[in-house]
């Protein structure tokens, strides 16, 4: 981690800490062991890898095979992600792009492999969850069917918009509801090829 990194939080934390009534708890329980918590999690991510890879057979491309701008361009965004992601769910689908990475060498695909990674990294559980689902289906699914307990729809819906922004989804309009507070847009939704592709490769 650069120093200029470290000046910059030490800077934020004075900051915080000056906040009245709330900024002095606040600045320890944030900043408190943050920058061994990042490289713990980092530690892990890689000891654990260790251990997976050397359980599976050697299906993995030679680093020859990569070209070594690229890879090595990758692996430090991917570091840098590990680092700060608090989600351990998140970390787990780290290793899998990591292990998908080695097998097929980033070789000329260097701007999706790094989309890929911007995405996963943006991605919340529920819009993987809504990802996942929609690779199970053998057909375009309608919006306002997809649901889950304890969800608010609007919720889903604005998750499904950015699957759609992040080019993920592809969707076609169903129906639509004019007037009052339920006026909507329904629209039968599947995953681009794109979003296929994301799929198999981030999160299988």
């Amino acid at each position: 981690m650069s120093d200029k990194t470290v000046d910059r939080d030490t800077i934020i934390e004075a900051v915080v800490q000056a906040i009245p009534y709330v900024g002095a708890p606040l600045a320890t329980l944030y900043f408190g062991n943050k920058q061994e918590k990042r490289f713990r999690r980092l530690e892990k991510f890689y000891q654990e890898l260790k251990e997976e890879m050397s359980k599976s057979p050697n299906v993995y491309k030679d680093i020859t095979q990569h070209n070594p701008e690229e890879l090595s361009a990758i692996i430090e965004e991917l570091n840098e992600k590990v680092e700060s992601e608090h989600l351990e769910f998140k970390r787990k689908l780290y290793k899998t792009y990591f292990k998908k990475t080695m097998i097929q060498p980033v070789n000329g695909n260097f701007d999706e492999r790094k989309l890929f990674l911007d995405i996963l990294s943006a991605v919340t559980p529920l819009q993987i969850e809504i990802i996942v689902f929609l690779a199970t289906q053998s057909s375009a699914v309608t919006s306002n069917t997809i649901s889950k307990p304890g969800v608010e729809q609007a919720v889903i819906l604005g998750s499904l918009a950015q699957l759609k922004n992040y080019g993920l989804i592809e969707s076609t309009v169903n129906s639509i509801v004019v007037g009052g507070l339920n006026g909507s847009i329904n629209e039968n939704v599947t995953l681009s090829k794109f979003g296929i592709k994301f799929n198999n490769f981030c999160l299988h």
